[in-house]
């Protein structure tokens, strides 16, 4: 699969003028604030502690990942995310240990932006959003459903809703550290963060599972980063 390039932009990309100035800022963001804040986050918790941190994030989307398949008509990967959330819920002590994908229940990724393009809804312009990143119009209806889909939703004190919120933007940062890292390594950094965007959408319209190296093909990649992961670049 090949991403549309920057020659092409002015057909794919309309909204570039206004896209490119909150792309370099979200990348300022990350690499002055959430940079450091990780770099901390690292120095002082161990390995162990912000993996079961990330798992527990993990598992509290799959009920929005699950439901996407089910709203595509997709049964056995619905199933299979209802089953791994199920096991990491119960038996990996809410989601702090990832028994389900020894169990061969391995991660999944989706949203109601996908479930809207394999229903035949077009992208429209791709859109890159103040501190979320690259997203589009059709994707703009999940935001607002993976929060109200999400367990922490429903937490009884607004405080506790304050301290996933933070604790979410910390781990957020240690798990996109590298994606970002081999964006800006990138000959055309906004190019490659759109192309890897777009192509990792449409691999999951495909009804493909996630595999990271196929979303390298066709990317503005220097020869040291060919590598690294491509998905959910910021």
């Amino acid at each position: 699969m090949h991403g549309p390039s920057s020659a092409s932009s002015g057909a794919t990309d309309p909204l570039e003028p206004v896209n490119k100035p909150i792309f370099n800022a979200n990348l300022w963001l990350f690499r002055n604030v959430l940079g450091p804040v990780n770099q901390g986050y690292e120095a002082v918790t161990p390995k162990f502690f912000r993996t079961s941190v990330s798992n527990v994030f993990a598992n509290a989307d799959m009920p929005y990942i699950f439901l996407n398949d089910f709203l595509q008509g997709r049964v056995q990967p619905g199933m299979e995310g209802l089953s791994r959330f199920l096991v990491n819920t119960i038996f990996g002590l809410g989601g702090i240990f990832d028994v389900a994908n020894k169990l061969d229940l391995p991660k999944q990724d989706n949203g109601f932006g996908v479930t809207l393009g394999v229903w035949g809804v077009p992208q429209g312009p791709y859109l890159v959003l103040p501190f979320y990143g690259p997203s589009s119009l059709r994707n703009l209806p999940g935001m607002a459903l993976a929060i109200f889909v999400a367990p922490p939703y429903y937490f009884p004190s607004s405080n506790a809703q304050w301290a996933w919120g933070g604790m979410g933007v910390i781990n957020t940062g240690h798990v996109d550290a590298p994606q970002v890292k081999m964006v800006e390594d990138a000959v055309n950094p906004y190019v490659f963060a759109r192309n890897a965007w777009e192509q990792h959408e449409q691999f999951l319209i495909d009804g493909g599972k996630v595999n990271k190296n196929q979303l390298l093909e066709g990317l503005d990649l220097p020869p040291t980063a060919g590598t690294a992961s491509a998905a959910n670049v910021p």
